[in-house]
């Protein structure tokens, strides 16, 4: 009997869940379709269900953990969970995470050597932070990346604590899992959404993001709306959010064979993913899925292949033909096309000559920007903020760190890292997010391959 609920109530839950959605909306008129607080109840319904999916499924989630290991998968994917909701509640709760874990490191007498990826880490973090020494405005500066002084403890704290392999389970099921159920209320509420306005539900397919207009109350585009729930409330962010989550569903899907997430799931999450990036118009995030869905495709196909010189040919084919394809993509087309992005761009490429070696201090983008006039306060690159603000040395510990992560994936076929980093680089080419709590749960438990790989 146990089992048999346990193996429906997933979908049992799913349905609990769109009733609920549609009673409650059903309730709202257009004006409350825009008020946060009419989606309390249906929030607190999906806590209920994912508290209720996780004890079900605490056998095979936490199957071989002790109990501070599964403490630390929980607290690690409420980290990741809550980006979508409300991302402020990413730093302290990261701070609990790595005390946390500091202290298991130390009450078990656990000591790693430090490993080159967190080294390389540590090395642009330290960077990064020293670069305030020669900036023109040191407290501006310092207040321009003093989140980094919080990043510093992540590279100390791998050395105490590593995640078994098992602990993956746990820590991508469970933000996997409250996703699909946010998918759900999202897309529900686009329908509902375009039922007021009396508009096709197809009008996303437009690629404007002026088709659904501005809501004339907050100011705000109308396809904002469906994600009023979250009080992140940044279509960019909440769609690379799922995203990530979605990568690392994938490589568990298919490292346990549909155990864990089965391939319904898996499906159902890419469709809904894929429309909500659509809804949200969410550029970073469309081309995000492509790129991604062909790296798995390359890396299925490359396991049938044995050589590892025509794995390396194939590889800087397809990287090449890639590249190409994305930049005219890019370029070529209206939507995808940012022009104010483009013209910081080169100015910092421009800039970059006159300081070459370490950069012009942190914040130094910032007085770049300024310069053209333009009302930002970062380049919305990372590796473009590292060359201007850190200089080719900066630069270099940045992509000595992707190239470690890489490197070390290959090197135990452990392909998690290569996706979860994949999907942190496209997301720091075009918003950044490096040396933010966001990074530390994800950095620790999937970057480095962990004992049993």
């Amino acid at each position: 009997m146990v089992k048999r609920i346990e193996k429906y109530f997933s979908w049992g839950s799913v349905g609990l869940l769109l009733l609920t959605i549609t009673y409650t909306l059903f309730q709202l008129d257009e004006e409350a379709l825009w008020d946060v607080h009419s989606f309390r109840g249906i929030l607190s319904v999906i806590v209920v269900v994912v508290v209720a999916e996780i004890y079900l499924r605490r056998k095979i989630l936490f199957e071989k953990l002790s109990f501070f290991e599964g403490l630390f998968a929980v607290l690690a994917a409420a980290i990741v969970a809550s980006y979508l909701y409300n991302f402020k509640l990413n730093l302290g709760l990261s701070i609990v995470l790595l005390l946390f874990c500091l202290g298991y490191g130390i009450y078990k007498r656990t000591f790693y050597k430090p490993h080159p990826i967190m080294l390389s880490l540590l090395a642009f973090t330290v960077m990064k932070l020293l670069s305030v020494l020669w900036a023109t405005d040191k407290t501006t500066a310092f207040d321009h990346i003093d989140y980094y002084c919080f990043f510093l403890f992540l590279p100390v704290i791998s050395c105490f604590y590593r995640p078994e392999k098992t602990t993956l389970r746990a820590f991508i099921y469970i933000p996997f899992f409250i996703s699909l159920l946010l998918l759900l209320l999202t897309v529900a509420d686009y329908i509902f959404l375009m039922h007021y306005l009396g508009k096709p539900l197809v009008s996303f397919l437009t690629l404007d993001k002026t088709y659904l207009g501005q809501h004339l109350d907050t100011g705000f585009a109308t396809y904002y709306q469906p994600i009023i729930w979250s009080i992140t409330f940044h279509p960019s962010k909440i769609a690379w959010g799922f995203l990530v989550i979605w990568t690392m569903g994938y490589w568990l899907w298919r490292e346990e064979k549909g155990r864990v997430i089965n391939t319904f799931q898996f499906l159902l999450y890419t469709f809904l993913m894929a429309m909500i990036a659509l809804i949200l118009q969410a550029r970073v995030t469309i081309l995000g899925i492509f790129i991604l869905m062909s790296l798995f495709v390359w890396v299925s196909l490359m396991k049938r292949v044995k050589k590892p010189k025509l794995i390396a040919l194939f590889t800087v084919i397809v990287f090449v033909i890639g590249s190409l394809i994305t930049k005219e993509i890019i370029t070529k087309t209206t939507f995808f096309n940012d022009e104010g992005r483009v013209k910081v761009n080169e100015a910092a490429l421009v800039h970059f000559k006159e300081h070459p070696f370490i950069g012009g201090g942190a914040g130094y983008e910032t007085q770049l920007i300024h310069s053209l006039n333009i009302n930002l306060n970062s380049l919305h690159n990372e590796f473009l903020t590292a060359l201007s603000d850190q200089g080719l040395l900066g630069l270099s510990f940045l992509l000595l760190f992707h190239v470690l992560v890489i490197y070390y994936g290959l090197k135990n076929k452990y392909f998690l890292g290569i996706y979860v980093l994949l999907a942190f680089s496209i997301f720091n080419a075009t918003e950044g997010v490096m040396g933010l709590p966001i990074c530390i749960p994800f950095f620790l438990f999937c970057l480095i391959p962990p004992k049993q790989t």
